[in-house]
């Protein structure tokens, strides 16, 4: 769950508009019940405030990730914890703004509107965005500011590493020592049929060794939901499959004829014929290179976010309200970057 607690909790930049079921306001709820929401300002970052109604919708943004079984089985001390996290992020945001002002950063009406689209194109149409603003009590203005904000952000955090070089070797180290994360593993398209016992598997096998076809007897008699598809269970990598199960079909894998003898899995039986496969792949040094280089500078750019933020926090006035005095204090790093993994979306490959 802490991974999910460290992503980015910008309260303008989530689009998804959701549907909150009472059970999303579990732990919410109870600050409206004691009136804590009728403190105005949440926090305060040299003078500058950071109000409950911020917090309360960066708050249920949050918590719209989750399901409502997930929030269900959250007590109220995870709430109190999970929303102090959200007014954190809220104030490192803050302290990096007062510094992108600070250094004189400036984002042009290009840049804005670029990010804007980039927004708008997430809906179906330009009323859907329309009703996506009005839901959020938000205005195209504020929205431009927000972006701007955010903009200004992230060319500070980009400056920090602006002429940093990382070498050849750290990339190629990097490379050596991850080799599972650019390897892409061994994957089968399957046929599979499913019994309770092995005698009605053996008697199915016996049917497949007279000739019949696999697609027709699986129909038949398999208890697998892909009993109506003859069987076919699509491409399966390596890695979700028990070591006897991968022993066996490399004994058949280069015969489409052969099938595996029954095999137990679970509480069940069963026989696969491989259609087809892949044998493992590890991608060349050459075709990631670059995408290694990039993740260890954004890692170098999160290292240096962090240390930025603690100087700012030494020097700076921030103040909590009282009415969140009794919440447990946290101080949330600027959210690091998952390790690069072969096959991902935003992934080194």
């Amino acid at each position: 769950m802490m991974r999910a607690l460290r992503k980015n909790l910008d309260i303008i930049l989530i689009i998804v508009v959701v549907a909150f079921a009472v059970t999303i306001y579990y732990g919410y709820g109870s600050y409206r019940r004691s009136g804590r929401t009728g403190q105005a300002v949440a926090a305060t970052v040299n003078h500058t405030a950071i109000s409950f109604s911020t917090l309360d919708q960066a708050f249920r943004n949050f918590l719209s990730q989750y399901d409502s079984k997930t929030l269900s089985s959250w007590d109220e001390k995870t709430f109190d914890l999970l929303r102090r996290l959200v007014l954190e992020n809220l104030i490192n945001n803050e302290l990096l703004y007062q510094e992108a002002q600070t250094r004189r950063i400036r984002v042009s009406s290009k840049d804005i509107e670029t990010e804007l689209e980039k927004i708008r194109a997430q809906f179906p149409s330009e009323s859907e965005f329309r009703r996506y603003l009005e839901y959020q009590g938000l205005t195209l203005s504020a929205l431009r500011e927000s972006l701007r904000r955010e903009l200004m952000i992230q060319k500070l955090t980009e400056s920090l590493v602006a002429d940093l070089p990382i070498p050849d070797e750290e990339v190629q180290k990097y490379y050596e020592e991850h080799q599972d994360l650019f390897t892409t593993p061994a994957q089968y398209h399957l046929l599979r049929m499913t019994f309770l016992s092995r005698e009605d598997a053996e008697k199915a096998l016996r049917r497949l060794y007279l000739g019949e076809e696999f697609a027709k007897v699986a129909q038949e008699v398999s208890l697998d939901e892909a009993a109506k598809k003859g069987g076919d269970i699509g491409w399966v990598s390596e890695t979700g499959l028990s070591q006897e199960v991968r022993e066996a079909l490399e004994k058949v894998r280069d015969d489409p004829r052969n099938v595996t003898p029954p095999l137990k899995v679970g509480d069940t039986y069963v026989i696969y014929r491989v259609l087809e496969w892949k044998p493992r792949e590890v991608k060349a040094f050459e075709d990631v290179k670059e995408n290694i280089r990039q993740y260890l500078l954004k890692e170098q750019e999160r290292v240096r976010t962090e240390h930025l933020l603690a100087e700012l926090r030494k020097k700076s006035t921030i103040t909590i309200s009282e009415a969140l005095a009794g919440t447990t204090s946290v101080e949330t790093p600027v959210p690091s970057e998952t390790p690069p993994a072969a096959g991902s979306e935003g992934e080194v490959e």
